[in-house]
């Protein structure tokens, strides 16, 4: 396991590139504990039930919950694009439906594009991010994200703050006590 490794990935943004940089620790399918890999085959599964007509991207997602459940979602779209349900989303709504929503500690995303293996780790939308922050939020526990490419050759295990450092919540809106594990203050809280 490479701890702290930099993870890269840059796209051109209108007239210019544009750099993301997470520091993240970057594991072998090997070195992933059991659980994780579990969690990770789970979501390849949910992946090959996506429903991506217009997209042709294939994303699956597998909660896992305190008590060791795996709830599994995949991504549906919609003509109307806006309508479209992203893995993450889905599969958090339905750990809530099930009882779980304030028991999530961890979450695996793999995806394709059509069937072609992706080569870098895709990383959730800022929405689905907004969405797991909250989840984390909910949950008190900073969980922890397993990103993987199709083939599994490169997996990266990341936090929520780290993806999400500065979330907007429940305490911008004056709700709820305490800071939750997500954003600048939960950034020094350790998960238990």
């Amino acid at each position: 396991m490479e701890l702290g490794k930099v993870h890269s990935r840059s796209w051109k943004g209108g007239d210019k590139m544009i750099e993301q940089t997470l520091i993240s620790w970057q594991i072998s399918w090997q070195e992933l504990p059991q659980s994780f890999k579990k969690l990770l085959k789970e979501a390849e599964k949910a992946m090959e039930r996506a429903y991506c007509p217009y997209s042709g991207f294939s994303v699956g997602a597998a909660v896992l919950t305190k008590s060791e459940e795996i709830i599994t979602s995949c991504n549906l779209e919609s003509a109307a694009y806006g309508d479209s349900i992203c893995a993450e989303d889905s599969a958090v709504a339905s750990a809530n439906a099930q009882g779980y929503g304030t028991q999530l500690r961890a979450i695996a995303v793999i995806a394709r594009k059509e069937d072609s293996p992706i080569r870098e780790v895709a990383v959730p939308c800022g929405s689905s991010l907004q969405v797991l922050s909250e989840a984390a939020y909910r949950a008190d526990y900073d969980l922890e994200v397993i990103l993987s490419t199709t083939l599994k050759d490169k997996i990266v295990l990341i936090r929520i703050s780290e993806l999400l450092p500065f979330p907007f919540g429940p305490r911008d809106l004056e709700m709820g006590g305490g800071e939750g594990p997500a954003g600048l203050a939960g950034l020094a809280k350790s998960a238990s």
